[in-house]
């Protein structure tokens, strides 16, 4: 498996976290909504979280979608009031950027960045 470098991981997440201010480009999936509200969250408490995901929040990708639309994800945790918190995010030319997970993580992680 590919670890991405810090530059790549950082280059991620300036896109997506440019693009997910913007009207109507940032969408959350209805089991992702399920795990918003398991934690407790809104929206947009949320956008402030993924707002602050950092290179040492990495844990995995790019790594190829698994519904073979030919997309990447990428996958980080993020320590929230004593849990970690699984993120996956996927940036789609058309359709915006999406937030395919976030919810208290079950794990393993790698977190090679991890400083925390």
């Amino acid at each position: 498996m590919h670890t991405a470098s810090k530059s790549e991981i950082n280059c991620f997440l300036k896109q997506y976290r440019k693009g997910m201010f913007l009207p109507q480009r940032f969408h959350l999936l209805d089991r992702t909504m399920d795990g918003i509200t398991d934690l407790g969250l809104t929206i947009p408490q949320v956008k402030q979280i993924i707002k602050g995901v950092r290179y040492n929040n990495y844990d995995r990708g790019p790594t190829p979608d698994h519904n073979g639309d030919g997309l990447d994800i990428w996958e980080f945790g993020i320590p929230f009031e004593g849990i970690l918190i699984y993120i996956k995010l996927k940036i789609d030319p058309e359709y915006g950027y999406k937030c395919l997970s976030f919810k208290k993580s079950s794990g393993p992680w790698t977190l090679p960045y991890k400083n925390w």
